[in-house]
């Protein structure tokens, strides 16, 4: 039989994805499911080459996960997951390779199960009740390995899967009893229901967060075998996988919420004077390092760079929950002498704000999806692969350009964490990468963007969430594909929602035109000022001509029964009766309303991607607006 008979291929893919990796409450937990989700990728990809197969798609030559699962490891061990879940191979016995390969993820998955079994559970788990029942039930039960022969129309065909997974008395939708703080569907694994046993419960997870480092379990978190396999898989990767991760080099939101002013910071005169408030923590508070975060996001070692983010924010350092000290008790006041020290703090950290300003609390969370790779990969296989090789190896320099940190990059897949003020032109930046790729192999491709602006205060799975809706159902499906839909996740809610093509989002100059609006309006040349009444009476002004009793954020205004009515010279006037309290209304500032205005209404017009009808230019969305308001203030003004 030939490589190439489509009775040789094999269509493969492990789930579930969002399952997984989105439900996490902290950064370490979504780089640890994405990074296991690809492990266990690569495994079922070894599996397959270890039977004289081939992958086809994704290109996976010099892939180094790939590598090291297969080898003893060449080079640095690698840090991130770069092998989609799904992946079309070839082989000489396709069913038996399909077959190896799913028993490979099982395998592997019980490896790495039963490693965090024995560090942390066994000793505590005949405190449990049908603790070791509920853990074996969750580990056997949780992944989807899905496998078909021959070509397929893509890899939606369901009815000619194979599943293979041993469900002898079938799995539940939602697990019985109390469940995971994290992963809501699933029993946490103590098996006691907190309304008849909490002492029981609360003793059993006292004891399982005796058995790690202090850090690893909040008092509040009670989890199931899948969300305590994720979250402390990082300790017992050298044994369960044969190599380090280091998880605890991976930043917190509100770390990366804060790169830019910390950049700033240990660029600056106050270098010295910052590194003397990290030394005053270090002495005042414990357990406040983050080794490594420095060196992995700023390539170098500096004690300002690595305490822990709360102590960047004052409104953490007033909050002993968040900020607890040395003799902070985990209920109650705190001493005199450590609210005296708390305060010393605070005071040294404003006197840095009123030399170099103050971190933003937001920060950007980036997902990327390439656009109908399925027909792609059906029409022109080895080529798609061949390009999206080529994108990996761009991903992770431009995220690093742009101040980000890369969660996963495999295939025509991005997560990555940024912060504010840079996070629309990395996703513009990757989307030129994507489609020059895809260029240099003869073809066209798009890649869409779901963009989350969101306070740290938000769950972290509310944020998952919403980039996953945006992404899929407003920049794909309601906007057209080559789209990107930005989101601003606020502790009060959904501030704004903004949808547009790349084509309308950039200049011809190849900037973001929102970046540059809100960059024009916090540093204010040329005359450009707006108080915050404009853009909301301007957002009611629009309401109003609409017809429209209620405004909710992404809501588009269709004006097209307005004729001829002339909405920029309307918002021109708005502008300037924001700024009444000028004592002057000079020509340039005249000028600089018209230009500020002509430029807002174009990024929020409606800008559908390339298979859309083209838009009419009467549909408006007020968010485009809000969305500049809120860049200009960088999140700080919560």
């Amino acid at each position: 039989m030939s490589m190439s008979d489509s009775s040789s291929e094999i269509n493969f893919t492990i789930g579930p994805v969002q399952g997984f990796i989105a439900q996490a409450r902290r950064t370490r937990d979504l780089w640890s499911g994405s990074f296991l989700l690809s492990y266990l990728s690569g495994c079922a990809m070894a599996e397959i080459r270890r039977c004289d197969g081939r992958i086809k798609v994704p290109d996976v030559e010099g892939d180094q996960l790939l590598r090291w699962i297969e080898s003893d490891g060449e080079g640095a061990p690698p840090r991130i997951g770069t092998l989609p879940n799904r992946f079309v191979a070839s082989a000489e016995d396709p069913a038996g390779a399909a077959r190896s390969a799913a028993e490979g993820v099982r395998s592997r998955w019980k490896k790495i199960a039963d490693c965090v079994w024995n560090k942390y559970v066994e000793g505590v788990a005949d405190q449990g009740k049908n603790t070791r029942e509920i853990w074996e039930r969750q580990v056997n039960n949780f992944w989807e390995i899905h496998w078909t022969i021959g070509a397929m129309e893509g890899m939606e065909a369901r009815k000619n899967w194979r599943i293979c997974t041993d469900w002898s008395d079938g799995r539940p939708t939602i697990e019985w009893g109390d469940h995971c703080t994290i992963m809501s569907d699933w029993q946490e694994i103590s098996g006691y229901v907190r309304s008849i046993e909490r002492k029981k419960q609360d003793d059993f997870w006292k004891e399982i967060r005796q058995e790690t480092s202090g850090m690893d379990l909040r008092s509040d978190e009670r989890l199931c075998a899948i969300a305590l396999i994720k979250r402390m898989f990082p300790s017992v990767a050298e044994d369960a996988i044969g190599w380090e991760v280091s998880a605890d080099r991976w930043p917190s939101t509100l770390y990366v919420a804060a790169i830019p002013w910390l950049s700033a910071v240990i660029e600056s005169a106050e270098r010295d004077y910052a590194n003397d408030y990290a030394k005053k923590a270090f002495s005042y508070a414990e357990h406040i390092q983050r080794k490594g975060v420095a060196e992995q996001i700023f390539g170098r070692k500096d004690l300002f760079l690595e305490i822990d983010a709360n102590f960047y924010h004052t409104t953490s350092l007033k909050n002993p929950k968040s900020t607890p000290l040395k003799m902070t008790p985990e209920d109650g006041d705190e001493p005199e002498d450590v609210r005296r020290r708390r305060e010393e703090l605070i005071e040294c950290l404003e006197e840095l704000y009123n030399k170099k300003g103050k971190p933003s609390p937001f920060y950007a969370m980036l997902l990327m999806d390439g656009d109908n790779m399925g027909r792609l990969i059906r029409e022109s296989g080895e080529a798609v692969s061949r390009a999206l090789a080529s994108f990996a190896k761009d991903v992770e320099r431009v995220v690093h350009d742009n101040l980000g940190v890369l969660v996963y990059a495999g295939g025509d897949d991005v997560l990555a964490m940024l912060p504010v003020e840079r996070a629309m032109s990395c996703a513009y930046r990757l989307s030129v990468s994507f489609a020059e790729s895809f260029e240099a192999q003869g073809m066209e491709a798009t890649i869409s963007a779901g963009l989350v602006f969101a306070s740290h205060r938000v769950p972290l799975r509310s944020v998952m969430r919403e980039a996953h809706s945006i992404l899929d159902d407003i920049a794909k499906d309601e906007n057209g594909r080559g789209s990107m839909a930005v989101s601003v996740l606020k502790g009060s809610g959904r501030y704004c929602r903004w949808v547009s093509s790349w084509k309308g989002a950039v200049s011809p100059e190849n900037e973001v035109v929102l970046e540059r609006l809100a960059k024009n309006l916090s540093e204010k040349p040329d005359g450009i000022e707006a108080s915050s009444s404009f853009f909301y009476k301007s957002r009611e002004l629009l309401l109003m001509l609409a017809g429209e009793q209620r405004w909710s954020p992404g809501m588009f205004f269709d004006l097209s029964h307005l004729g001829g009515l002339d909405i920029e010279t309307l918002l021109q006037a708005e502008y300037l009766n924001a700024l009444e309290h000028r004592s002057e209304i000079t020509e340039e500032v005249r000028d600089s309303a018209v230009r500020y205005v002509r430029d807002l209404l174009s990024v929020s017009r409606r800008h559908r991607g390339p298979e859309h009808e083209r838009a009419t230019g009467k549909e408006i969305c007020a968010d485009g607006m809000l969305l500049v308001k809120f860049l200009s203030q960088k999140g700080v003004q919560e």
